[in-house]
């Protein structure tokens, strides 16, 4: 009997030792090969991130420009130059996601929630189907729905695009007029539009960074003053309506708009304010006049005068 748990557990210790063996193989040729299925079909995945060369790859340093102005009036009606343009914009942008039909059906879309727009249908549009909101939709995006915004391609490329969007359906509305001057009007389109400055991936980190580290050392600072500040009633007040100074200070520091009424710095205080450093009734411990003086201590503290 010995012998036959002896025997059971030298193969059990054995069985064990060759799944560790190829466990580790297969963790050791994850970075060789990844795949994805499409179609049941196997699909070698290429590292967008890598060149040729086998070096991490960034974007290219491109200085903004400015985008020749764009006759707006001429979308009142659609051509088949102005489709065709669309339409390799469409095949280059948009069909990974909408589908090639524009259905929504794209290989990219499959697993997004909620699913692409079919451009087919009328009804659940975010924005709707005028073309003032296509416009807005391509210039701003629509975070909620996993829609990337299009600002960098030039105004007339996305009004071309727009014009071959409405091929997929005769019930869209109607373009008018007033709709095009509308738009003119938003994205001031016949003066041209400026394009952004393009910098590489890594400088941007860099300088947001930068920028953190600036801010940092700047709250630190700010909360060394008011922690040593034992006479100025406002410097009391601040520190009786925060959890945590650091916090609060960073946050007012993020956004400037509390400067510039009261009745800002009270929307600092109302918006998430324990998540923010403040205490959860931060704005109703003060009273009219204390908030007058907190704000201008505020105003103070952060321009150093």
């Amino acid at each position: 009997m010995k012998d036959y748990f002896k025997f059971y557990g030298a193969v059990y210790i054995i069985f064990i030792i060759g799944i560790i063996v190829m466990g580790t193989m297969y963790i050791n040729d994850l970075p060789n090969v990844t795949k994805e299925r499409i179609g049941g079909l196997p699909v070698v995945v290429k590292d967008s991130t890598k060149d040729s060369t086998g070096k991490v790859a960034d974007l290219p340093m491109i200085k903004g420009t400015l985008s020749p102005p764009t006759d707006v009036m001429k979308y009142l009606a659609s051509t088949p130059e102005m489709v065709d343009k669309g339409k390799a914009l469409f095949t280059m942008n948009c069909v990974s996601c909408h589908g090639e039909q524009g259905k929504g059906d794209g290989v990219a879309g499959a697993n997004l929630n909620p699913k692409p727009r079919n451009f087919h249908e009328m009804t659940g549009w975010t924005n709707g189907p005028a073309i003032t909101m296509m416009f807005k939709t391509l210039q701003e995006g629509i975070t909620s729905r996993g829609m990337a915004s299009y600002s960098n391609l030039p105004p007339e490329d996305r009004l071309n695009l727009i014009m071959y969007v409405r091929t997929f359906s005769p019930d869209y509305p109607p373009i008018t007029q007033v709709q095009l001057d509308s738009i003119d009007q938003k994205y001031s389109l016949t003066k041209g539009v400026k394009m952004p400055n393009q910098i590489p991936v890594k400088m941007a980190m860099e300088l947001l960074l930068k920028e953190n580290m600036t801010i940092d050392q700047k709250v630190a600072s700010m909360v060394k003053s008011v922690n040593e500040n034992k006479t100025d009633t406002s410097a009391v007040v601040f520190k009786g309506i925060t959890s945590n100074m650091t916090k609060a200070l960073t946050v007012l520091a993020q956004d400037s708009t509390w400067a510039n009424n009261e009745a800002s710095l009270i929307k600092i205080f109302d918006n998430n304010p324990v998540q923010n450093g403040f205490k959860a009734r931060a704005s109703y411990m003060l009273n009219a006049q204390q908030l007058t003086g907190l704000h201008a201590f505020l105003k103070k503290l952060f321009t150093g005068a």
